[in-house]
């Protein structure tokens, strides 16, 4: 339940970093902000894992003998990490660019000049 939360609590920051997405684009972006949000959650999850039990770990091999090998939350985070990253920078191509919006702001004053009529 806690992760549910974690989860929701993310998507809630990603849709607020993410609000200037076009409205014909977000349907395509509500996939990859939800993905991203549980990812950082499972993400958060892992570097406790490794923080508290390292990289490599103490193990039998089928000998019986002692041996270390890698942990696997290690090769999850690497694995996640990558796509999650892969997704951030997706979403982060959809958002429009600072141009874009400069020339999007000039065309809002100059409706409102135009709107506003002759001065009599």
């Amino acid at each position: 339940m806690a992760k549910d939360s974690a989860i929701k609590r993310e998507i809630a920051k990603l849709n607020k970093i993410f609000a200037e997405i076009p409205d014909d684009k977000k349907e395509l972006v509500e996939g990859l902000i939800q993905n991203a949000a549980f990812m950082h959650v499972e993400l958060q999850d892992l570097q406790e894992e490794i923080k508290k039990n390292g990289a490599v770990i103490p193990c039998q091999s089928g000998n019986g003998f002692e041996t270390i090998k890698d942990n696997p939350a290690q090769k999850a985070y690497t694995t996640m990490i990558a796509r999650y990253s892969a997704v951030i920078g997706q979403l982060d191509g959809f958002l429009p660019t600072t141009k874009a919006k400069e020339v999007s702001k000039a065309g809002d004053l100059l409706k409102a000049f135009i709107a506003a009529g002759k001065p009599e």
